[in-house]
């Protein structure tokens, strides 16, 4: 379409071209749905995690392995936190989200403007549901990477990310407060949780689970464990089936199906960019991660395969290939329902919750359900599978932010390049990436402390 060749990105040129919006603007069902279904090259792929994964724990690069990445000034220096991230060079993370809400808004804006009919309302609610969705999942991405993590008794203070709901990309918008951002995204998800079907034509498309899915992810990383929970079960009334390891090909190059495809589990399909961290030829799990898995953990041989020069390489990603999947799946939505159960004392619907999971992880032959344990214990248990189960899904990062608030659980980061030692604190400022250069000189954004 030729809004995909016009937006390219949010330089100045982009905000300075004026545009015949007669040329550019869609003004049909079908062609707004079409900009929503620009999968593998706006919409699903390349999505806000980049800057989580290269500043988390999950990845351990030899010195000469993060010394010779080439070009790419925001992975050596975001590996090691440091103050200048990325040298006056564009920041995919923020770009690229933006491009999407971009894509969002049009698609918003375009809907309100055609009256349904009946032989067309449920189109029509797929593109106001779905754009809705693409919005809120987008600023949630952002969220946690530019401002800081959800704290309620300062929300209403804490600068967020500038909150785009217009598809004029000439208009200066300020950046919103905490509690601005998150109740937008609350609003939109509830908007498109009632529009959207309970299942899509694809694993593209968001769906209503997947709407209950973000809504718990949102809720949990506000530590509003009543709201996660009610979210995560009102997914899983839609979407529970899983994966059992004991069935699959464990020896494949990649555990699992093809982008998605045949797999239970994934709720909605969106992917990582192949940053030079995470190739064949870089990655390397960390020696903390590996050391968590026990003997007779299926997921030590679903998710990992030997690489070059000791390394260990990681084959577990849903899209069924070196390309992080960073979606929505049903997984995470049992071990969301077991946290927030346990954290709110119905200890026995957290264990039911978790071990409909580990069943399903462990070697059926010598596993054993968990069983009554106090609450406090049972939530470490649950955090630990968490790390285990999602790895390199792109939700490290949050979950270290949200953790971190928690003295018992709070962690400080370490990396050891050549013997020079670099640290990150819990709390530390430098769990919120600055901004983009060019952007908070386009902008006027004031810049997040570093």
């Amino acid at each position: 379409m030729i809004l995909s060749v016009l937006f390219t990105g949010c330089g100045k040129e982009f905000l300075e071209e004026k545009r015949d919006k007669a040329l550019v603007v869609p003004t049909s069902i079908a062609d707004l749905q079409a900009l929503l279904d620009d999968a593998t090259v706006t919409m699903n792929t390349s999505s806000g995690h980049e800057l989580g994964v290269i500043g988390g724990d999950e990845i351990g690069l030899s010195y000469e392995s993060w010394r010779d990445i080439p070009n790419r000034p925001f992975e050596k220096n975001g590996y090691i936190w440091a103050k200048n991230v990325y040298e006056g060079i564009d920041v995919n993370d923020w770009n690229k989200a933006y491009r999407r809400i971009l894509f969002a808004n049009t698609a918003c804006a375009g809907i309100e403007k055609i009256q349904p009919k009946p032989s067309n309302q449920l189109d029509w609610n797929n593109v106001k549901g779905g754009a809705h969705f693409f919005r809120a999942y987008n600023f949630y991405q952002l969220a946690q990477l530019f401002s800081a993590p959800f704290e309620q008794s300062s929300a209403a203070t804490d600068l967020g990310i500038p909150l785009r709901l217009e598809p004029d990309v000439t208009l200066k918008i300020s950046r919103g407060t905490n509690e601005k951002v998150y109740a937008q995204i609350i609003s939109d998800l509830n908007l498109a949780a009632d529009l959207l079907p309970e299942k899509g034509i694809n694993v593209y498309r968001p769906t209503k689970p997947a709407a209950f899915a973000l809504l718990a992810r949102i809720y949990l990383l506000m530590r509003d464990y009543k709201n996660a929970r009610i979210n995560a079960e009102k997914c899983l009334k839609i979407r529970n089936e899983l994966n059992d390891l004991n069935g699959l090909n464990l020896n494949a190059s990649y555990t699992f199906p093809t982008l998605g495809t045949n797999n239970p589990e994934v709720i909605f399909l969106s992917y990582m960019a192949n940053i030079s961290m995470v190739t064949t030829t870089r990655i390397n799990i960390a020696e903390e991660v590996l050391n968590l898995y026990q003997r007779n953990d299926l997921r030590s041989k679903a998710y990992f395969r030997p690489g070059t020069n000791g390394r260990t390489l990681f084959k577990g990603s849903y899209t069924g290939a070196a390309t992080l999947f960073t979606g929505l799946a049903v997984d995470e939505m049992l071990l969301i329902s077991a946290e927030c159960n346990a954290r709110l004392g119905d200890i026995s619907v957290a264990l039911e919750r978790l071990n409909q999971l580990l069943v399903t992880r462990y070697d059926s032959n010598s596993f054993s359900s968990l069983q009554q344990v106090s609450a406090e214990v049972l939530v470490d248990i649950i955090l630990l599978e968490r790390r285990r189960e999602l790895l390199l899904r792109g939700t490290r990062w949050e979950d270290l932010r949200r953790l971190n608030k928690d003295a018992h659980s709070a962690k400080t980061l370490t990396r050891n390049l050549n013997g020079e030692i670099f640290t990150l604190p819990p709390n530390d400022i430098r769990y919120v990436w600055p901004i983009p250069d060019k952007s908070i000189d386009l902008g006027g954004y004031l810049q997040n402390p570093r």
